[in-house]
């Protein structure tokens, strides 16, 4: 059943790992590995690709095995056809759900037998068998491959049918089908009453615009299955979408204490709208609780140190700031942007003890390394940069970061309501911050403007038309308005008539709008 199978067994203890390793042995497996760390666990799984994994739920006193189920798949160490199972000694059900909750293949109770170790590893592996052509369209993100696989599954395999038609609606919302998922979750829902489908129904619900519907669902499943982790996550986004950002917390509050060990993303998520909400305690609470369950992993991120830094100055804990600017230098030293955001932390906690020259110092090494980093760095601390760039008067420099954001498609919704923040009117009483804003206001439409010009003028050089060179001279006009001895703009008219020249286009002579 195992022979060619390479298995992992990750167990602090020896005598358990030799005990397993005999009892594998026994049922056929001749490639077994040990780990008696989650170090160690994570080194050997970044050189191999193992096909079974059996984690104990407490590996050691950094990870647990929840913790390493979640950092395998956030690092995509863990092939879809691969089995990860969980044990653990716990069998107070609310510890088997916090096991359950990453979805690994399966959890075995301690003490467990020979026999039902090798039950559990068969039963596993003609699951992965049967819905291995469906794994391999997931792996390349071929959803329409994924639904007719999964079609064949229901037919042919119906023991794992249920398991395929839950990957059936994921891929259909995957895709934007989200109607016929929603059919789909309801039929499952209504003929085998699992907990998954039910949610997912009030998932499609709250997707399809039908609110109220998708809040009495998802509450009616709560009380029904008050276990099941999933649900709270929904009712919070439900509750976040209305702008209740306290009932969302709360909710989210409410899985982490069910839960052995709360996910990283949820606790995120609970800082991220405790900051919305102005609860600056919570926001604090939550990323100290990030910050040491990834600080040792891959999981780690050096957004999660600069937010916790600012609320940490933000509340006048300046020491704390201090001492957290210290642990990040030594946790991201070896990350794309840590000597970066490191430096920027600097320069925040400098400012905040009145060292101002000092403060500038450190912003203008966090402008060089930013500039030698480019696209790399990771927009919410490219964000952070702006900020303290326009608290330290740098408003031309804040102004140019932000509006190369700001023409980003794709930036998260957050992001961008966090960019108009910064140019609303503060109270009358804050007479210096409310001229800043606005000076960041009109630099900031100066710098879009710039942006603006020169991608008409780039698309120009590509595809001349006389239309296209109309805006672009009207670009040029707005431009040289607004900033008539800007090097950018005099460039840009040298630009443009170099273009209109091997066009026999008409040139441009600098021209300021008439109002």
């Amino acid at each position: 059943m195992l022979n060619g199978l390479r298995i992992l067994i990750a167990d602090q203890h020896i005598h358990v790992r030799s005990w397993m390793r005999e009892q594998l042995s026994v049922i056929g497996a001749n490639s077994i590995s040990m780990a008696a760390n989650a170090s160690d666990m994570m080194r050997q799984s970044r050189t191999l690709a193992f096909d079974i994994v059996i984690c104990d739920h407490h590996l050691d006193h950094k990870r647990d095995g929840q913790q390493l189920l979640e950092e395998l798949r956030f690092e995509h160490l863990l092939p879809l056809r691969s089995i990860f199972m969980i044990a653990t000694a716990e069998r107070k059900y609310r510890h088997v759900v916090a096991a359950a909750e990453f979805a690994p293949d399966d959890y075995l109770i301690k003490p467990y037998t020979p026999g039902q170790l090798a039950t559990r590893i068969e039963r596993a592996l003609r699951k992965k068998k049967a819905l291995k052509p469906v794994f391999e369209h997931l792996e390349v993100c071929d959803h329409e491959g994924v639904l007719a696989a999964c079609d064949r599954v229901v037919q042919f395999s119906p023991r794992h049918g249920l398991d395929a038609q839950r990957i059936k609606a994921e891929s259909l919302v995957a895709i934007g089908r989200v109607e016929e998922a929603a059919v789909l979750y309801e039929s499952i829902a209504v003929t085998r009453a699992v907990p998954w489908a039910r949610m997912g129904y009030a998932m499609m619900l709250q997707r399809l615009k039908r609110h109220d519907q998708a809040k009495d669902e998802a509450y009616r499943l709560n009380e029904e299955h008050p276990e099941f982790m999933s649900v709270y996550d929904l009712i919070a986004g439900i509750h976040e979408e209305a702008g209740e950002y306290p009932q969302a917390i709360e909710f989210l509050e409410r899985a982490s204490a069910i839960t052995s060990s709360s996910s990283t993303e949820r606790l995120r998520r609970i800082a991220g709208l405790a900051e919305t909400a102005g609860d600056r305690p919570k926001v604090i609470s939550s990323l100290k609780r990030v910050i040491e369950r990834t600080r040792r992993s891959s999981m780690l991120k050096v957004d999660d140190y600069l937010s916790l830094s600012r609320s940490l100055l933000d509340e006048g804990l300046v020491e704390e700031a201090e001492k957290m600017a210290v642990d990040m230098r030594n946790d991201t030293k070896t990350m794309k942007s840590g000597d970066l955001a490191s430096e920027l932390v600097s320069s925040m906690t400098l400012r905040h003890r009145g060292h101002t020259s000092e403060a500038m110092a450190s912003l203008e090494k966090t402008f060089a390394l930013l500039d030698q980093s480019g696209s790399v760095v990771a927009d919410p601390v490219t964000l952070e940069i702006a900020e303290e760039a326009a608290c330290q008067g740098k408003i031309d420099r804040a102004a140019s970061i932000i509006a190369r954001m700001s023409i980003k498609e794709d930036l998260p919704k957050k992001l961008r309501s966090r960019i108009e923040s910064l140019f609303t009117d503060e109270s009358d009483q804050d007479t210096v911050g409310s001229l800043r804003k606005t000076a960041l206001s009109r630099a900031h439409i100066s710098e879009q403007i710039i942006l603006g010009m020169a991608e008409t003028i780039a698309c120009l050089e590509e595809d001349w038309s006389e239309s296209l060179a109309g805006k672009a001279r009207e670009a040029l006009i707005d431009a040289f308005t607004l900033m008539p001895r800007d090097k950018r703009v005099i460039n840009a008219h040298i630009r443009y008539n170099s273009i209109a020249a091997l066009n026999a286009g008409p040139r441009h002579s600098p021209t300021i709008r008439k109002s």
